[in-house]
């Protein structure tokens, strides 16, 4: 051969191979390879004719003839790789390998296959709402990429691969279809080709006369259901209510949902444990490359072999020469070191690990002890008893060995020991789903698969043919001791349960394939781990979900576990990064995700194995892929086809044969070594007594700006990197750097592991840095701190943070806010594990990310009886409080219009002396007056996110409008004659009128998703209590995170022990339970409910038919008759998908069949704006639209002020609308121009999008508090944007109409300001009682409150106490009163303990040892644990109003018995307090089982003191 293109000792392993000649000679399937094809992509017949005759003659001459080559060779690769298949002897293949053009000759290996909450998990949805930031979006889905799958083939009729609503082809396309059409099955728009390759498996099996052969079938379609379920998984499309038996239920969909698919079906039934063949996989490779695909998805694998002798190997290298992404899976032989394949560095190569989802069926043993298990099995036991419970070791057969039997091999079982018993089997050897076919044969009910030690805590969820729980080692050998500790051992199964955001998650699955690369250690492979544990896809209807031959059950979805799973994952992600960046190449989208993956799991902690030991590179790679961050990863480590061969010099390979290999000139170059190959992970493994140096480049991809490097050092490693910041000024500059390692000392044995992040603010390329707030709780100087003061807490922060990264300057740069004035911490930018280290410091109450919130978005005082037809009564809160005078109300929201009327001084009087606040200068020339005495605005959080921020952002002036409609709504003037496009027309107001308002903007244009940032809350907050504020209205809702972990919370806590009430929307995600946010005690927390001002217009159907609906539309018809009507489906563009065009998306509408119509639109749950489907209906040039709810949305209609004429309609009036479209073929409809409409009834109703309970975070607090109006709420508004918030809406109004539990917190915050006027000496929690105990839970007929979204009697989980009553919050006689000491007392029994205590309230504390959460003197009762025996809740009242006798009135919950001690309280004075006990007992023993609801009344026969009751069986 020449030169050795190989180091010695390979080249003697491959000649070994290759001369050891059996004494008969047998024959076998080899593969010949010689390198690149020189013709162009589009070769002509006479091209691929000549390199085949070619083959014919190379062959020929080693076999005598050319006709006998002919009957040889099996496939001839002539159109992109260069070689050809055949069936030789070994000395023929030996002697063939000696000719200087062939590259390298070896066997045609067999090789095996690597066997959707995941989008969830991976970020590109949430709840079914994909977000705003999503990868999905930007990328279009992935449209028109078009993504292969080499695998068992495809099932054309699953709904993932259908063409509903897809474009034609893309004409770049050049493949074919190869499916069964005797069955009617064709390729279509999506599934756009299909092929099969089968000579290279037929070969082997004629050598080694295996009958598996003679059963296949010629054809690409799919029979063991791998195939389709990885093309689904890759690119399948939006299924709706896929599940596997009723578990996981949810839409399925692809990484590349609207991208197009090939299959190419290179695996078949097994033979000797192999079904994917080299000669095969090479031939799909050579015609993938030539159909035009864009990516390869290649879910196969076998052990790793060098580069020239593996068909993956060879046929990727030609994939990406041509730009072809190819991703591959990185094998299931985990977690045994070194087992990794596919370890080519110009193959993306997947890990896998799990999501957030488990298929859960608990164990529950005779002995009280209950054990998590995995199930998807499609039953239940056939009672709910327990029963006898056998290890399959106890239930083995006269003739059967103990360890067949423990495994539950077949025919190891005796019927008549197991029959009617749940049976323990042994994880291992036999497959999993055997064991319970052996257990259904031998007549069990149920089975525990147990792991054993290898697997581990690796659990896996399969759809067994009976009852199964699959739990982990430990758990395994508990079931075993109790087995072996009773004569008569029981146990029960669960039914299979779906549970949603298990932690923690990601871990490592124990299958997945580790490093070291054992081919070449300084490749670091994997390269990245993806979601890849029970992944529900699409699947074959010709086999059952076990693949087994004894499963005749059938679906159209299946759950997999396997790194096959995890590849496609990411294979989709790269469809995306392709259609997003088209001239990105292959390496640059691999070091995109790479660079970017994070390596911490949901707990924030580092990844685990599933040993629950720390994960390493070695498992994961760069980390868990990340896709929205991989759509812009700042710079890129790129590599072209001159950097391989380069590779491949340095790996030993002659520069004659590397010519050959890629059909260019190539020379090696002298100098080139493996550290200087430009990959995105390091690894030296051979680092000794000498320093190494490593070189690489990055590619700038994303704006311009300096970078700066960061390095974790590996344990007893000096690494240093120069230069240490890269500046660039344009895209695709590049730049060069050097890492130099060396020993800190001698003997280290083995792999440490460290990390390189290079980072300009924003991007961090290799390691996430994030955000943090460290909160260390109050301060210890007084309330009017100094300078000096302040100054020394800040150097405290500088010094505390520098005692961790090494120096106070490092600190300094990057703290970006220090709070110092009542708030204790800083915000910085951090590495996670730098959080992690300062979270374990003493001092230190949390660390939390600065995440993100949501804005949660006036007949309504006269509604509430603060004026009757303009007047105001003399009973009125308004007069008796003199309109909230002087009272300071501040808005923690997107800042203030100033200009509005609303905030005008007219008549107003000096700014109060206790006001200290400031009207910071900005940009956008915002004035501050008597009125509006404050604004600042805080953005520091946002930029560090969203990066350097523009002049722009430098104001407090209300570019949104949602902040001057929730700061007028809650301290707006009196301003006459405001409408909204001529309706609602009266007297605008806000709750406390001559109030003075400040405003604090923290919320900003939304950045992926997210408007206002934790760290920027948190400065408003430290900022208003300083200022002099009395009241903080914040209509902004994030997560229900734990109380020292969220800004509002925390900030709260502060201004309420200053004496400040805080009052917060309870959030926009009604009416599913359990939603409710801003959760806090101290907080007084606000849901929505309706008033009795309806803006309506009325549909009228052609068969005389009229339909009530609402709109605040501008316009009306253009004239007075019925028009047209048409369903959107009905009116879709050819290419649209009907799904889309339904809900009006943007360009699914033909206006050919829209103009001068009117339009029906169906709202889905969190589908686009509302506003937005006019637009569509206006631009495709509807004269009118219908806008029907779906039946999630149910009776809110909301009066949007929408371009065109619009009706909103409920779920039943929206049905009636489309059986009317389909009863006639010329529907009609006419609609009214928009009515304002009083005295509507009944009102209130809870709100369908207000936030319901219960509180996730702690059930004993009852949340929300109370409801109030926040639907169409007529504000002041910004001029700077129109009143749909639309881009297009060039329209401006003074005054708006608004919607959400936004506009329900500022008329609480409004009414506390006229209670803090009139009751000065109240404290926060006094206020909060009297508006909780005077609510009302009746509308205004006298009814109970009804549930918006069903009509169905409203419970406290909707209203809290009830509806806000502001006259009789003025006298409530008396109040559940809480001091800070209450607050902490709280804290202490939820766990806390009194250190962090301390430093929270920065007092002197100690927890009791007496209080409990029951003691917890909260104005509403909720009892979660009700448990055998009774509850007992103290509580004590202050009076506030005259001496009298109050008794108590209580009704009762269903099924609950309430003794309250005692029944009478005598009060002498205001001031007085008095305690009583409720006590809670059930009146059946278990229940109730769900949530029961009552009441509590103290009254005296003039005050109603009423607290709701919810009580639950624990």
């Amino acid at each position: 051969m020449g030169s050795s293109i190989l180091p010695p000792f390979l080249l003697s392993v491959l000649l070994f191979s290759l001369f050891q000649i059996p004494v008969h000679a047998a024959k076998n399937s080899y593969i010949v390879y010689l390198g690149a094809q020189p013709h162009v992509l589009d070769p002509s017949s006479v091209d691929l004719d000549s390199v085949t005759h070619s083959h014919y003659n190379l062959l020929g001459s080693v076999l005598g003839s050319n006709e006998m080559a002919q009957e040889a060779i099996f496939y001839s690769y002539n159109r992109n790789i260069n070689g050809f298949a055949a069936i030789l002897d070994d000395e023929e293949a030996a002697q063939i390998a000696r000719d200087p053009n062939v590259l390298s000759v070896f066997p045609n290996r067999g090789r095996k296959l690597h066997t959707t909450r995941s989008w969830d998990f991976l970020g590109l949805e949430e709840n079914g709402e994909v977000r705003r930031g999503s990868i999905w979006k930007k990328a279009q889905f992935g449209a028109n990429t078009i993504i292969g799958n080499l695998d068992t083939g495809v099932w054309p009729e699953s709904k993932s691969f259908s063409d509903e609503g897809i474009g034609p082809i893309p004409s770049k396309w050049r493949g074919i279809c190869q499916l069964d059409t005797k069955n009617g099955s064709h390729c279509n728009r999506k599934l756009i080709g299909a092929r099969y390759f089968s000579k290279g498996y037929l070969a082997y099996a004629s050598t080694v006369n295996s009958s598996a052969a003679k059963t296949i079938q010629p054809n690409a379609r799919d029979f063991g259901g791998h195939g389709s379920h990885t093309l689904s998984t890759a690119a399948g499309n939006f299924v709706p209510r896929a599940s596997v038996f009723g578990n996981g239920n949810g839409t399925a969909k692809g990484g590349s949902p609207k991208a197009r698919v090939a299959a190419y079906k290179v695996c078949w039934p097994p033979i000797n444990g192999n079904e994917c063949f080299d000669a095969d996989i090479m031939a799909a490779f050579d015609a993938a490359i030539s159909d035009g695909v864009d990516v390869l998805s290649v879910s196969l694998g076998g052990e790793a072999a060098e580069f020239f002798s593996d068909g993956i190997a060879i046929g990727s290298f030609h994939a990406v020469k041509k730009g072809i992404s190819v991703v591959s899976s990185a094998g299931n032989s985990g977690p045994t070191p070194g087992t990794v394949s596919n370890v080519s560095p110009w193959l993306l190569t997947v890990g896998a690990s799990t999501i957030d989802r488990e298929f859960s069926s608990y164990v529950a043993l005779g002995n009280k002890k209950h054990l998590k298990g995995a199930s998807l099995s499609s039953g239940a036991l056939p009672s709910k008893m327990f029963y006898p419970l056998i290890s399959a070791v106890d239930a083995k057969a006269a003739n059967a060995s103990s360890s067949d039997a423990q495994l539950c091999k077949a025919g190891s079982l005796e019927k008549k020991k197991v029959e009617g018993k749940i049976l323990v089997c042994i994880r291992g050897e036999n497959a999993r789903a055997d064991k319970g076919q052996q257990a259904v044969l031998a007549g069990a009910v149920g089975m525990i698969l147990v792991n054993d030690k290898l697997s581990g805590n690796e659990i896996l969820a399969d759809p067994h043919l009976l009852p199964t729980s699959h739990v982990n080692y430990s758990d395994g050998k508990a079931v075993f001791a109790y087995i072996k500790s009773t004569k008569t051992p029981v146990a029960y199964l669960t039914r299979v349960k779906t549970e949603v955001g298990a932690k923690p998650a990601p871990f490592m699955a124990s299958f997945s394939s580790r490093g070291p690369n054992t081919i070449e250690q300084s490749i670091l492979k994997p390269d990245i781990t993806a979601p890849g544990v029970s992944i529900i896809a699409a699947y074959t209807g010709a086999e059952g979900p076990t693949d087994q031959k004894f499963d005749k059950r059938r679906v159209s979805f299946n759950t997999e576990s396997g790194t096959s799973m995890s590849c496609p994952h990411v294979s989709g992600i790269v469809g995306l990064l392709k259609t997003l960046h088209p001239s990105w190449s292959p390496a640059a989208i691999k070091s995109a995700i790479m660079t970017t993956a994070r390596k911490r799991d949901n707990n924030k902690e580092a990844m685990q194995d599933s040993s629950k030991a720390r994960a390493t590179p070695f498992a994961y790679g760069a980390g868990h892929v990340q896709p929205n961050r991989a759509m812009d990863p700042g710079l890129v480590y790129d590599l072209t086809t001159d950097d391989y061969l380069n590779f491949l010099c340095a790996r030993g390979y002659n520069a004659t044969l590397l010519k050959v290999f890629s059909n260019e000139p190539h020379t090696c170059p002298k100098a080139y070594s493996l550290a200087d190959f430009n990959y995105p992970s390091i690894t030296v493994p051979d680092l000794h007594d000498k320093p190494v140096t490593v070189t690489r480049r990055v590619k700038n991809v994303g704006s311009p700006g300096t970078y700066v490097v960061h390095i974790k050092e590996p344990a007893g490693v000096s690494v240093s990197v120069k230069p240490s910041s890269l500046q660039f000024k344009t895209i695709g500059e590049e730049k060069k750097f050097k890492v130099v390692l060396k020993p800190k000392a001698q003997g280290t044995q083995d792999y440490v592991f460290g990390e390189l992040n290079w980072s300009d603010g924003k991007h961090n390329i290799s390691l996430v840095l994030q955000s943090f707030i460290v909160y260390l709780g109050a301060h210890s100087h007084g309330p009017d701190p100094s300078s000096v003061d302040l100054d020394s807490v800040r150097k405290f922060h500088y010094d505390f943070l520098g005692s961790f990264l090494r120096s106070n300057k490092s600190a300094k740069d990057v703290i970006f806010y220090s709070y110092t004035r009542h708030i204790n911490g800083f915000a910085a930018i951090l590495e996670e594990e730098e959080a992690a280290d300062i979270a374990e410091h003493p001092n230190v109450i949390s660390v939390f990310l600065n995440k993100g919130s949501r804005l949660e978005t006036t007949r309504s005082w006269n509604f509430l009886g603060l004026e009757g037809n303009g007047l105001i009564p003399s009973h009125s809160i308004w007069m008796k409080a003199r309109l909230g005078e002087d009272t300071i109300i501040a808005n923690i929201d997107t800042g203030v219009w100033p200009e509005s009327k609303s905030f005008s001084d007219e008549g107003l009087g000096p700014v109060p002396s206790k006001w200290r606040g400031i009207c910071q200068h900005d940009t956008k020339r915002v004035r501050c007056n008597r009125k509006l005495i404050g604004t600042r605005y805080f953005n520091n959080g946002l930029a560090m996110y969203a990066g350097p921020l523009n002049s722009s952002f430098s104001t407090a002036r209300d570019y949104d409008g949602h902040g001057s409609h929730t700061l007028a709504t809650a301290a707006g003037n009196f301003v006459p004659g405001v409408s909204v496009f001529g309706n609602g027309n009266g007297t605008a107001k806000g709750g406390s009128p001559r109030a003075r308002v400040a405003a604090y903007k923290v919320c900003w244009p939304p950045y992926e998703g997210v408007q206002c940032f934790d760290a920027d809350v948190l400065a408003a907050f430290d900022a208003a209590i300083s200022d002099g504020v009395d009241i903080i209205s914040v209509s902004l809702g994030g997560g229900a995170q734990e109380f020292f972990k969220n800004s509002i919370s925390i900030g709260a806590f502060h201004a309420v022990k200053h004496g400040i009430v805080v009052v917060s929307a309870a959030g926009n995600a009604g009416p599913d339970p359990g939603t409710v946010l801003n959760l806090s005690p101290w907080l007084l927390t606000v849901g929505a409910g309706t008033i009795d001002r309806e803006f309506t217009s009325y549909v009228s159907l052609g068969n005389k038919k009229h339909l009530k609906g609402v709109s605040l539309s501008a316009k009306g018809l253009p004239s007075e008759k019925y028009y047209p009507l048409v369903s959107a489906a009905e009116a879709k563009h050819a290419n649209a998908s009907t799904t889309e065009a339904i809900i009006c998306q943007g360009g699914t509408l033909d206006p050919r069949k829209v103009k001068g119509k009117i339009l029906v639109c169906l709202r889905e749950y969190n589908d686009n704006a509302r506003t937005e489907k006019s637009w569509q209906a206006d631009m495709a040039g509807a004269v009118g639209m219908i806008l029907v709810n779906d039946e999630q949305s149910g009776n809110d209609v909301v009066a949007d002020p929408h371009v065109l004429l619009v009706s909103h309609v409920n779920y039943t009036d929206g049905k009636y609308i489309f059986d009317y479209i389909k009863s006639t073929k010329t529907p009609m409809a006419y609609l009214t121009r928009v009515k304002t409409e009083l005295g509507s009834k009944p009102a209130p109703f809870v709100a369908t999008f207000s936030s319901r309970g219960p509180n996730l975070l702690e059930q004993g607090i009852l949340k929300p508090d109370i409801i109030a109006p926040g639907v169409s709420i007529i504000a002041a508004y910004t001029e700077a944007a129109g009143p749909t918030s639309q881009i297009s809406d060039t329209r401006r109004v003074p005054f708006n109409v608004q919607t959400g539990s936004s506009m329900a917190c500022p008329h609480a915050s409004g009414i506390a300001g006229l209670l803090r006027t009139l009751h000065p000496d109240w404290s926060p929690a006094a206020i909060k009682s009297a508006i909780m105990t005077t609510a009302t839970t009746q509308d205004d007929s006298m009814e109970p409150i009804l549930d918006d979204s069903s009509y169905a009697k409203a419970t406290p989980f909707a209203y809290g106490s009830g509806h806000i009553q502001p006259n009789k919050a003025i006298d409530p006689g008396l109040v559940y009163n809480l001091t800070t000491l209450d607050y902490l007392n709280f804290l202490c029994a939820r766990g806390y303990n009194q250190t962090m205590i301390k430093s929270f309230s920065n007092s002197t504390y100690k927890c009791s040892k007496s209080f409990s959460l029951a003691d917890f003197n909260y104005p509403s009762i909720s009892v979660p644990n009700l448990s055998e025996d009774s509850v007992t809740i103290n509580r004590k009242v202050t009076n506030v109003g005259s001496p009298g006798t109050y008794k108590v009135h209580v009704k009762e919950p269903s099924e609950v018995e309430v003794l309250v001690k005692p029944r009478r309280l005598k009060f002498k004075r205001i001031g007085e307090v008095k305690m009583f006990k409720v006590i809670l007992k059930a009146k059946v023993k278990g229940k109730p089982q769900g949530y029961v609801f009552g009441e509590l009344i103290w009254s005296d026969g003039s005050h109603y003191v009423k607290s709701p009751l919810a009580v639950k069986h624990y």
